[in-house]
Order: C-alpha cells, then structure tokens, then sequence
C-alpha cells in the first residue's frame, strides 16, 4: 500500500506542480494586458475594478451598488455637500 500511495502522492505533487506554471504564465499574460490598457490611455486600478464588480452575481452586485451608495453619502456628509440623487 505505501509503495501505491507514493506513486500517487507523486503524481499529485507534479500534476500541481504544472498547474502552478500554468498559473504564473497566466499571471504574467494578464499583466500585460493591464499594461496595454495603460498604454491605451486606461486606467488599472479602475479597470481591475470594474472587471471584479462586472463578474459579481446579482446579490453580490447588489450588496456592492449599496455599499458605494453610502460612501457616496458619507464623502458628501464629511464634505458638507448636498446629495445629489
């Protein structure tokens, strides 16, 4: 049985081994898209927002929309602004 259970351990440990360059490779494909973005004139950290919010579900957009709702208010609260509406 111990002789199997190596087998498999290796076979396990390889087999994340290569997802784990596969996701370094990913990693460094989407940070040049991020730098093309930049040098098209956009913005990262905006756009890396804006991609997070557009994979959220419903519920989870929801909950997001509210939260900036508020700190919409509380910015003009602490500004002495009007709300707009």
């Amino acid at each position: 049985m111990l002789i199997k259970t190596n087998a498999r351990l290796q076979e396990i440990a390889l087999q994340i081994g290569r997802l784990e360059e596969e996701r370094k490779a990913l990693a460094s494909d989407i940070a040049d898209k991020y730098a093309e973005a930049k040098s098209d004139g956009f913005t990262p950290s905006a756009l890396r927002k804006a991609i997070k919010i557009y994979a959220m579900d419903g519920e989870q957009r929801g909950k997001h929309d509210a939260e900036q709702m508020d700190i919409e208010i509380y910015l003009a609260q602490m500004e002495g602004r009007e709300i707009q509406s």
